[in-house]
C-alpha cells in the first residue's frame, strides 16, 4: 500500500512543481515586458525633451530671421542702395504720367 500511495503523490506533486514553474515563468515575463515598457516611456521623454530644445531654437532662429527680413526692406535701406550702387535717381515731374 505504501508505494500505490507514493505513485499517487508523485503527479500530484509534479503537478504543483509544474505550476510553480510556470507562475514562475509568467512573473519573469511579466518583469521583463515592466522593465521594456519602462525603458520606451524615459526614451520617449528624452525625445520629447530633445524635440522641445529643437522647437525653442527654431523659434529663436525665426524671430532673428523676422528681424532681419524687416531691416532688409526698410524704405531707406533700398533708396540707399539704389542710389549707390545702381545710380538711379528719383524722376523729374516732366518725366511721370499720371494714369488715370
Amino acid at each position: 500500500m505504501g508505494s500505490a500511495r507514493n505513485r499517487k503523490l508523485r503527479p500530484k506533486g509534479k503537478s504543483r512543481a509544474g505550476l510553480w514553474i510556470g507562475l514562475m515563468a509568467l512573473l519573469f515575463l511579466e518583469s521583463l515586458v515592466y522593465a521594456w515598457c519602462r525603458v520606451q516611456c524615459v526614451n520617449t521623454g528624452f525625445a520629447i525633451d530633445h524635440e522641445t530644445s529643437r522647437h525653442q531654437a527654431l523659434l529663436r532662429e525665426r524671430s532673428t530671421l523676422k528681424i532681419e527680413l524687416a531691416r532688409l526692406k526698410s524704405p531707406g535701406r533700398i533708396e540707399t542702395i539704389a542710389r549707390t550702387r545702381l545710380g538711379l535717381i528719383s524722376p523729374q515731374a516732366q518725366q511721370t504720367m499720371r494714369r488715370p
